[in-house]
């Protein structure tokens, strides 16, 4: 039992993400401890107080061969918290409590920079008690990975995802869509079978900060580092929880938007382009920034997603700036080309 033990530490902390880190977490606790369900949920900025996000969720049943069957849920989703988990998130205490039905429920809150950023949810026939100091060093365990590869993932300035770890999500995301690809080419034909492109798609954009270089010859690059810093609070004010943000550097960033229509998608850019162009900066006072966006397809290389969407940067860069253009829009009304090659998008 301790070898084991030992080996799911090792395993947990040879994770290398976030993602990662909570699926090695769950799969440790349904392993020694006898449970029917296990999730986890998240807090959300910018949302009502009764939603949380659901990141990863496991039921366990038993099987004919007195054995386990495990059912993996790892898709996000907002979902209502109940009284149990709202009750763990504001008390930073554990929780728990019995249903009619004979289950046990035990919630553990999970803290991230000296916060509770989450909450953990074990359900099981059983009474718990016995395994308690196990789970409560498993996720002692987990809360101090936790912070040290938030801390890696996160720029340090706007606290945004960094470059470094954009690669990863964008493999996932990718490999994710693939996956439903091939579920949908898997399902019957039906007269109600619709492409799963047909009415939405995911995006990605890249935004750049119009004349950052001169803002910061004029007043320097603490208020440049201001600039930068407003603007990542209003894109995590703006934009979904469900949405990826990410700095890459300087005054480029990058959104992954959830799957939506190219017309929702535009006017999603535009308003938040609109908003950064109607805020007044300290010292400063007005500024724009350009924004640049192509579809992303799980036949996509992540390379290829990013030069269409640098491409359409480059385009509202030199077309006056503070505006919005969607690459494919470009290609089809014949402004952009697909052999046409640009560098990276520059400061002007």
């Amino acid at each position: 039992m301790n070898d084991r033990i030992l080996k799911s530490v090792i395993e947990i902390t040879r994770q290398r993400d976030i993602d990662s880190l909570e699926l090695s977490l769950v799969s440790t606790l349904a392993e020694f401890i006898p449970v029917s369900a296990i999730a986890l949920y998240k807090s959300l900025q910018n949302s009502s107080a009764d939603k949380v996000e659901e990141v990863v969720r496991l039921s366990v049943s038993e099987n004919n061969e007195n054995g386990k069957n495990y059912n993996w849920s790892s898709e996000k989703q907002v979902v209502t918290a109940n009284n149990n988990v709202h009750q763990c998130f504001q008390s930073a205490a554990v929780i728990r409590s019995e249903t009619d039905d004979g289950y046990t429920h035990l919630l553990y809150p999970v803290f991230l920079d000296h916060k509770v950023g989450g909450v953990l949810s074990l359900e099981s026939h059983e009474i718990l008690t016995p395994w308690h100091t196990l789970i409560e060093a498993l996720i002692t365990i987990y809360n101090n990975y936790l912070a040290i590869l938030n801390e890696s993932e996160r720029d340090k300035l706007t606290g945004l995802l960094n470059r470094r770890t954009f690669d990863l999500k964008l493999d996932k995301l990718l490999q994710a869509q693939r996956e439903k690809q091939a579920t949908y080419n898997a399902s019957p034909p039906t007269s109600e079978k619709r492409h799963p492109e047909a009415m939405s798609c995911t995006w990605l954009a890249m935004l750049d900060i119009d004349n950052f270089k001169s803002i910061n010859d004029t007043y320097g690059h603490l208020f440049g580092d201001e600039v930068i810093l407003t603007l990542s609070q209003k894109m995590k004010q703006n934009f979904r929880n469900s949405d990826l943000l990410f700095r890459f550097g300087g005054e480029e960033f990058v959104v992954i938007l959830e799957p939506t229509s190219p017309e929702m998608a535009k006017r999603v850019f535009e308003r938040f382009s609109q908003a950064i162009a109607g805020h007044d900066f300290p010292q400063i006072g007005k500024t724009t920034i350009s924004i640049g966006f192509a579809r992303l397809m799980e036949t996509d290389y992540p390379h290829t997603i990013l030069v269409r969407a640098d491409k359409a940067l480059y385009y509202a860069k030199e077309h006056g700036k503070n505006c919005v253009f969607n690459y494919d829009e470009l290609l089809a009304n014949g402004l952009l080309s697909e052999k046409q090659t640009t560098g990276s998008a520059v400061i002007f």
